[in-house]
């Protein structure tokens, strides 16, 4: 029977696109969109996967352990794992894609702060990582890793000097930068610079601890109580005779800590979790005939002392949230810290050691050379002294007039008058966003100043990092990784904030 005119067309076309004459697909177009589900899942897998190891600084060898290899092959058989090159190329793709964003973003930035911390992969190998700080237009503080350099052994001011220009030049930013926090870096402190050096407030805190430490017997004390704990928590059938007499006892059951770095709030931590087990921890230790780790009055006396001091630390940096904050909290918290100090060392030798050393690390709290950015926070504006004051509007005064069609001494003293009767904002709100906004409307170029120099951060480091032994675990896994690949895992672990 002769087909009709038009059917043989149809059905060769159909063929001719890949399908029988039912309407069903061949087996090659299945094959096809099978290989290309199949492409998209490596893809995502390696993504994945790199997430992970940027996430979590692991060293790209990690992929190629055979417990990690034959726990992925137990979960599913039939994933392959891509390799320690394949990774690598994913690596370097994905921080170049990063890299291009962020150098978008920086363009568009008028001020910026940098912040630079000195550490090392061994004593003689040290290494130099920079991050950048910007107010962007909506009033939100922006942190973004830059780099992490190698100094080739060479920590000499000159050479650091020499990379943060480097980093500067290569991100395009050398005439946006106006100030640099520096965690440590003593060497930099009188090294005259275009832009303003300023110490890391957490680094300082920590330089005081250490001073304060630095006391033979207070140090005798504090091994004696990493003895004890190390006691308990290196031996299971020790810790739970413990948890049995707490237990009996009806006492908390809180984890011991253990801490041997040199940062002063897991330090206090540790002191108070041993207090306040003690009571328990001292049963154990006669059954056991551990005598030689018994306090005796004395030492509990310097730990109550320890304890003391160091908990107007603790309160005076409780508000500091995470990531980075602006500097201009440091003042108020800075005289918070110092007020309580002042009124403990009546009856504490220690705190009175540490007031002497927060003074001379911190200066003249009454006379500050943050008082102009703290007096630009609207938080904090009627918080500062006479001196502060005087000298804040003096500082703000003398750059206001610095460049062209600068506003008159009337014109400026009203706009600081008209600011100073305005009322104080929340402590929790965001200054920042206030002076976009608000500020900006009521108080015209007073605010672009305002912006600039409250984007400085308070902090060479996140703050979650800044006080706690995160900060240590932190330094611990970075380094860990090879320096090959060094700079482009802490640039994503920083700024890959995107699903893979």
């Amino acid at each position: 029977m002769t087909p009709a005119r038009g059917q043989y067309r149809t059905r060769t076309n159909m063929q001719a696109r890949g399908h029988h004459a039912n309407g069903r697909r061949t087996p090659r177009r299945d094959q096809i969109r099978q290989g290309r589900a199949e492409h998209q899942e490596i893809l995502t897998t390696k993504r994945r996967l790199l997430k992970m190891i940027v996430s979590t600084l692991q060293p790209l060898e990690s992929i190629e352990d055979a417990n990690f290899l034959d726990f992925v092959k137990a979960l599913s058989p039939s994933l392959r794992i891509p390799t320690k090159s394949v990774i690598h190329s994913q690596l370097l793709s994905v921080y170049n894609e990063e890299e291009k964003k962020l150098r978008s973003v920086l363009a568009s930035a008028a001020d910026i702060v940098l912040t630079c911390e000195l550490w090392s992969l061994r004593a003689e190998d040290p290494y130099l990582t920079v991050a950048c700080h910007f107010v962007d237009i909506h009033g939100n503080l922006k942190s973004y890793m830059l780099r992490t350099a190698s100094l080739f052994g060479d920590d000499t001011a000159a050479n650091i000097q020499n990379q943060l220009l480097a980093v500067m030049e290569s991100w395009c930013v050398k005439d946006k930068v106006h100030t640099v926090i520096r965690a440590g870096m003593p060497q930099l402190k009188n090294i005259k610079t275009k832009w303003t050096h300023m110490p890391c407030f957490a680094d300082t805190l920590n330089v005081v601890f250490k001073d304060l430490m630095s006391d033979g017997e207070l140090l005798d004390v504090l091994r004696k109580c990493q003895n004890i704990v190390r006691f308990f928590k290196n031996d299971s059938e020790v810790e739970r005779k413990l948890r049995e007499i707490q237990e009996r006892l009806n006492m908390e059951q809180d984890k011991l800590i253990m801490y041997s770095g040199d940062r002063w709030l897991p330090w206090l931590q540790m002191l108070q979790q041993l207090m306040k087990q003690y009571p328990a921890m001292v049963m154990v230790l006669d059954k056991r005939g551990k005598t030689d780790l018994l306090l005796n009055e004395n030492e509990k006396k310097k730990i109550s002392k320890i304890i003391s001091a160091l908990t107007p630390l603790m309160n005076a940096t409780s508000s500091m949230k995470g990531g980075f904050q602006t500097i201009s909290a440091m003042l108020p918290l800075l005289k918070k810290l110092m007020d309580n100090l002042t009124e403990e060392k009546r009856c504490n030798d220690v705190a009175q050691k540490l007031l002497s050393k927060c003074r001379k690390n911190f200066g003249d709290i009454d006379n500050h050379l943050l008082a102009p950015i703290t007096f630009l926070d609207p938080r904090f504006k009627n918080q500062l002294g006479d001196q502060n004051k005087k000298q804040a509007m003096d500082q703000i005064k003398k750059k206001l007039t610095a460049g062209p069609a600068s506003p008159s001494a009337a014109e400026l003293n009203d706009v600081l008058d008209r600011y100073i009767a305005y009322e104080p904002t929340a402590e929790a709100s965001n200054p920042l966003s206030w002076w976009r906004y608000t500020g900006k409307k009521n108080f015209g170029k007073l605010s672009k100043l305002a912006l600039k120099e409250l984007g400085v951060v308070s902090t060479a480091v996140p703050l979650e990092r800044a006080f706690s032994s995160a900060g240590d675990q932190f330094c611990n896994l970075r380094r860990s990784i090879d320096p090959e690949n060094l700079n482009m895992i802490l640039f994503l672990n920083s700024n890959w904030s995107s699903k893979p």
